[in-house]
């Protein structure tokens, strides 16, 4: 067969290699997400409590002309150790956290198995429950210090109409703190009965269907299976309000500020007071340095069993 002369011969059409996208690694792609977060972290967590260990190594009264002086070794850490007002306000945190904890984990534990056991308006009640926990505490905590007002108050209001004396609530040395109690357990209750219901809806059914098979009493399905199989879940949420209960502020500024007198500064309002009112950072500074020792300490030692019980658990599962 004849070509055309002139003309050349058309190339063969070759499909083009296809381009190849180039995607991040994980690696890479975990640090971008996680990067956010410590940018944040760093400004507001890990910057503040460097500035913290450096002041309270000075002398930092900020009313007097020289400010941040100069480093003055361990002398704001004695102060700490020997300031009786430091340690009554720790004894005072340590008596509200282990009578409002105490008693959230009772009823919280109590209404979690109530709303276990709720065949109707079940939905309902949960979110009747939350609604504490999004409310302000201060703002909540100025209706509640309303609600116990000596004159027209509530509580007093009930007490006068079941014929009972009226009480000074807030303004009592023996009623302040209980009443601070009071206001945090309406508040974390809640917390506590929902974490525990989602722990309980989460057991396994078979282990209970076969104790129910064999005729288990309640007590012993309690016994030896709710609570063993609980017990990850309560002591996290016991870590958690206990963290929270022993730096407990917005409640005591909302309602006593500190009083009457002293019954109800725990340790965030007294460093609030050492440190915002009468400016010395450096001792403000080196009592929340001790304080927060002791909560990482507290908290590693639950910690460290919860986590032994959780990888106990896996190895057995």
């Amino acid at each position: 067969m004849a070509t055309t002369a002139g003309i050349p011969p058309s190339p063969s059409v070759s499909n083009p290699a296809p381009t190849r996208r180039r995607s991040l690694s994980d690696r890479w792609y975990s640090i971008l997400l996680i990067t956010p977060a410590m940018i944040f972290i760093l400004i507001f967590a890990l910057f503040p409590l460097g500035y913290a260990i450096d002041v309270s190594f000075r002398y930092a009264d900020l009313t007097s002309p020289q400010g941040i002086a100069d480093f003055v070794g361990l002398d704001n850490y004695r102060f700490a150790l020997h300031d009786n007002i430091f340690w009554s306000s720790v004894q005072r945190t340590l008596t509200f956290a282990i009578a409002a904890v105490g008693v959230e984990m009772v009823l919280g534990i109590g209404i979690a198995f109530l709303l276990y056991q709720m065949k109707w308006f079940k939905g309902i009640a949960r979110s009747l429950f939350i609604l504490p926990l999004a409310a302000s505490p201060v703002a909540v905590g100025l209706i509640w210090r309303y609600m116990y007002h000596p004159e027209f108050g509530v509580y007093n209001g009930i007490l006068s109409s079941l014929g009972l004396p009226e009480q000074n609530w807030l303004g009592s040395t023996q009623l302040a703190m209980p009443s601070v109690i009071i206001f945090d357990i309406w508040q974390w209750t809640p917390f506590v009965a929902l974490i525990v219901l989602a722990g309980l809806q989460s057991l396994p059914k078979e282990p209970f269907e076969a104790a129910r098979l064999d005729n288990a009493s309640t007590w012993r399905v309690l016994r030896t299976l709710t609570f063993p199989m609980l017990t990850p879940v309560l002591t996290l949420v016991f870590v958690l309000r206990a963290i929270d209960a022993v730096r407990l502020y917005d409640a005591v500024f909302s309602l006593t500020q500190g009083g009457p007198g002293q019954a109800t500064e725990v340790v965030t309002y007294y460093l609030y007071r050492l440190g915002l009112r009468f400016f010395r950072l450096d001792q403000a500074s080196a009592m929340s340095l001790l304080f927060l020792y002791a909560v990482v300490v507290f908290t590693g030692i639950l910690m460290r069993r919860f986590m032994r019980d959780i990888s106990a658990r896996a190895r057995r599962g």
